[in-house]
């Protein structure tokens, strides 16, 4: 722990073990990163006020939600392509997700297939569906989902196009990887992961094998983003279990889900990877708790990097955080390894975080003075 004591080491450790375009894939927003800038730099003016004169003996993390119990207040967020970035990522943060008590949230589109994550992380693990153009496809995984034994699904709901993520655009990102003069250069420099790679034999979407008409077909079920309130009512009938719906940033939009039947909402700005003008999580969670009311399940995701972060969230109203870059610049900086460093990294640094404002546990936090918390969409933190 003492090498690698914060997302920051572990992000430096990532960017020089992992190839360039891979990196990019990993850090990056899109358009000019404005969003994905905005959304750390929120969570960067939030204080918290401490009580020192707070009895605060020992601190308590375990977390209700969805009629669940975890150990800690926070969760893996859903994870593509992250077989680029560590072979068998999302396979290892299952397992230790495990471990730890904390939720994992399979993404469609990770290369470890959602029959494997709920294997390993069992009552932790959930599972993330992004719409489909393809009906029959569409069915058979949700089919699948519930088979496999999930009770959470998480319908993503912000990627109506695909963003301009220009950095990926310039390095022409695929899976697998195109050849070219600049990636083979690019492989040179970072044997490393040329050789774990090769070891491991290339990374490939793991839920949509089933699909393929062919071994070139690598791509088989193409996402429809668009998913208007009928669609979302039809996620609500067909789906027995809890549902949540990520990336809701308008409190009215808020106010329907929940009048569907929606049972929690993820506010999301995709990590700052769709649309470059997006408000932060932060700015805009304050309205939306206001319009669905103080027992209705509100997470967060895009900008968290620490425990503190998270001890943040809750104390701006949250019930729970997903992070995801910080995971991954684990997985990529120690491997295997990282899944279980950046679990004991995150509970640590938010036990530090409430035995410093003397805050016992999580029903406390959430209940919080926070001072200065969330600049309101508009306000400029620059004067």
């Amino acid at each position: 722990m003492s090498r690698y004591p914060s997302s920051a080491y572990l992000q430096d450790r990532a960017r020089r073990r992992l190839p360039g375009f891979v990196y990019d894939y990993l850090e990056g927003g899109s358009g000019r990163q404005s969003a994905l800038l905005r959304n750390t730099g929120v969570f960067d003016r939030v204080d918290l006020t401490p009580r020192y004169f707070n009895d605060c003996a020992a601190i308590d993390l375990n977390t209700q939600l969805f009629g669940q119990s975890f150990k800690v207040p926070f969760g893996v967020a859903p994870i593509g392509m992250d077989g680029l970035i560590c072979p068998q990522a999302v396979s290892h943060l299952a397992r230790s997700a495990q471990q730890h008590g904390c939720p994992i949230v399979a993404s469609t589109f990770s290369t470890s297939s959602l029959e494997e994550v709920a294997r390993l992380a069992g009552e932790q693990a959930w599972f993330q569906l992004y719409p489909f153009s393809d009906a029959r496809i569409e069915s058979d995984i949700i089919e699948r989902a519930r088979k496999a034994g999930y009770s959470v699904l998480v319908v993503t709901v912000d990627v109506p196009v695909g963003g301009r993520r220009e950095r990926d655009m310039r390095n022409g990102l695929s899976l697998p990887p195109r050849p070219s003069l600049g990636l083979c250069t690019d492989l040179l420099r970072h044997p490393g992961w040329a050789l774990r790679q090769f070891r491991h034999g290339l990374p490939s979407f793991s839920n949509l094998h089933p699909y393929k008409r062919s071994s070139n077909d690598f791509l088989p079920a193409k996402v429809e983003g668009d998913v208007p309130w009928q669609r979302l009512e039809g996620f609500r009938r067909r789906w027995p279990g809890t549902l949540v719906v990520k990336g809701v940033l308008h409190p009215d939009d808020a106010r329907r889900c929940q009048e569907i039947g929606v049972d929690g909402i993820v506010v999301s700005n995709h990590g700052g990877r769709q649309l470059d003008a997006c408000p932060a999580t932060l700015e805009a969670l304050p309205a939306i708790r206001q319009a669905v009311g103080p027992g209705f399940p509100l997470l967060v995701d895009s900008g968290l990097r620490s425990g503190l972060d998270v001890a943040r969230a809750l104390a701006a109203g949250a019930d729970f955080a997903l992070l995801g870059r910080t995971f991954m610049y684990a997985m990529a900086a120690l491997g295997e390894a990282g899944a279980d460093h950046s679990m004991r990294m995150l509970k640590e640094e938010l036990e530090n975080a409430l035995q410093m404002i003397r805050c016992p546990d999580i029903t406390q936090l959430k209940q919080w003075h926070t001072q200065n918390a969330v600049p309101m969409p508009g306000d400029n933190p620059n004067g």
